[in-house]
């Protein structure tokens, strides 16, 4: 078994009442109240938007992103532009426009080629939705020499998330709060 710790009452008591809290957070998820992410400088996030960030490459601020921060509350933006491929489920409302669908070109080792929507892709199979609407899968070991091309329209996005600092998110998030 298990020895016993020398504990008064109080340190017993204390122990109990911070278990007791946690299993109460565990359980009442949904009562926490986010706080005020706009913490950034929305000068230094215009200036990474322009800059660093190559965001400019395929948003404008007169563009697509006019109006966003009326679209969407901050915390909504923050998650949009950080993990922009949003999964939604039979009763979950949708929150803006669905992102653009992931794009593929499958090519067997006989030369035929196959483009279209990815439908799934992972170490073992991979298929796709042509323009017709028709379905094609493959499987990778069944397939040796396949060629896989993707075209993500995420795929910037996914890259900045490993280069993003604290700073930086806070402030883009500053600055695209601007864009009313």
């Amino acid at each position: 078994g298990m020895p016993k710790f020398p504990m008064s009452q109080a340190q017993i008591a204390d122990i109990s009442a911070f278990l007791h809290t946690q299993a109460q957070k565990k359980a009442n998820r949904m009562s926490y109240q986010i706080q005020n992410v706009i913490t950034g400088d929305p000068k230094a996030g215009q200036a990474y938007f322009n800059g660093a960030g190559k965001c400019a490459g395929c948003h404008s601020p007169t563009g697509d992103l006019a109006g966003v921060a009326t679209k969407f509350d901050a915390v909504a933006l923050q998650s949009r532009f950080l993990y922009p491929k949003t999964f939604s489920y039979p009763g979950m409302p949708q929150v803006g426009p669905p992102p653009a669908p992931t794009k593929v070109t499958v090519t067997l080792a006989s030369g035929a080629s196959f483009s279209g929507t990815l439908k799934h892709a992972d170490d073992f199979s991979v298929s796709l939705y042509d323009a017709s609407g028709e379905y094609h899968s493959w499987l990778r070991e069944k397939n040796p020499g396949m060629k896989v091309e993707t075209q993500n329209p995420l795929a910037a996005h996914i890259a900045l998330l490993l280069k993003y600092g604290d700073a930086d998110m806070h402030n883009i998030l500053a600055y695209l709060e601007t864009l009313k």
